[in-house]
């Protein structure tokens, strides 16, 4: 096993893509009038009696925050802040240019794929740069892209201020606390559509500071205490995003839902033996970005090919074997060629430079 990998993570990881992808589904028949005998035998068995609610999705968002800001510290003091962005980068790009492409011609021929509005070019450019979030009457392709705007951002910050994480690590976390009080106070109504994306994005980055702080105590930098205290600071903010907004996150009792989740991370990174480190495990795990970005669009589409007398127990079977071979076709095709075409680019010289020296070396030993 590789120093710095949590098997435990992955698992959660897993757990969580499958939270968010039953609770679209059930959304999805909802909203059409339909029921779903399996959420009904969930909801009576599991959903109510853990008292969830409507917390399911919001749950495993703030697992994927939490996790992400855990991992993504982890990468920060490896690489440099030029690497970091370009690898998470081509981690994310290819991808998600690959869907939302897709998603366009899609809506351009008329199949109904949950894009209100009129699918044009500039859907199409501001989508690619997510940015159709900051602009009135620009349509999300794929709905879910609101979250990777929050991620893009901790992304960024993290970049800028990793020289002052590698030689203080409780400081890149202290700057954002003022930065993110001073946000809260300046933009306090949600309207128009940027101001509201600015709140969305400033009330949910803490979660991903909380991974933060997780992760530097996980890794030596920081006392517990401390990363308690900066926590508690940043889980504050999370309570003051949540009382000042009636639509972020919008759901009763979040913040306490994030103490929860953050307990749960801290208990997986201890998590390292049987088959929670198996192979299957990593590949599954690996193939959640894929799934966050295709189960809504073949969520949409693939009900709307079946005739309506198929009932939701085959299209909901169709939407998860859709689902699965879609994102595998993803990550197999896209997302890994990608990474690995980059990394090839990344390391262009170094065999003449470092290794070609010890390759003349291990020669002449072998010699003697």
């Amino acid at each position: 096993m590789r120093p710095g990998y949590y098997p435990g993570l992955d698992v959660l990881r897993i757990v969580a893509a499958l939270v968010v992808f039953y609770d679209h589904a059930r959304d999805w028949f909802t909203s059409g009038g339909q029921r779903w005998w399996f959420d009904d035998v969930f909801t009576s068995g599991v959903v109510e009696p853990l008292a969830l609610g409507d917390h399911l999705g919001p749950l495993a968002i703030s697992t994927f925050f939490v996790v992400s800001g855990f991992v993504i510290t982890n990468a920060a003091f490896r690489e440099s802040p030029g690497r970091f962005l370009a690898r998470r980068a081509m981690r994310i790009v290819p991808a998600l240019w690959v869907v939302l492409l897709i998603i366009w011609f899609v809506a351009r021929a008329g199949v109904p794929i949950a894009v209100t509005g009129t699918a044009d070019t500039s859907t199409l450019l501001t989508n690619l740069t997510l940015t159709n979030l900051f602009f009135s009457g620009e349509p999300a392709l794929d709905a879910v892209t609101w979250s990777l705007v929050v991620q893009v951002v901790y992304y960024l910050y993290v970049a800028v201020t990793i020289p002052l994480l590698r030689r203080w690590p409780w400081l890149p976390s202290i700057l954002a606390v003022a930065l993110a009080g001073v946000l809260l106070s300046v933009v306090r109504a949600e309207v128009p559509v940027a101001a509201h994306t600015v709140r969305v994005v400033v009330t949910f980055l803490p979660i991903l500071f909380i991974g933060q702080l997780i992760a530097l105590v996980r890794l030596g930098k920081l006392h517990p205490l401390a990363g308690t205290a900066y926590g508690v600071l940043h889980w504050l903010l999370l309570v003051r995003g949540d009382l000042t907004s009636y639509f972020t996150p919008a759901v009763p009792g979040y913040p306490q839902s994030v103490v929860c989740i953050a307990l749960l991370v801290i208990v997986c990174t201890r998590i390292s033996g049987g088959e929670v480190a198996g192979r299957w495990v990593r590949a599954v795990a690996n193939r959640t970005y894929a799934v966050y970005l295709v189960h809504v669009p073949v969520l949409y589409v693939t009900p709307h090919l079946l005739s309506t007398s198929a009932g939701t127990t085959l299209a909901f079977l169709t939407v998860v074997a859709g689902t699965a071979v879609t994102a595998d076709l993803l990550h197999r095709v896209v997302e890994v060629p990608a990474v690995r075409l980059f990394r090839r680019w990344e390391n262009r010289g170094q065999y003449t430079a470092e290794r070609a020296p010890d390759d003349v070396a291990g020669r002449a030993e072998a010699t003697r």
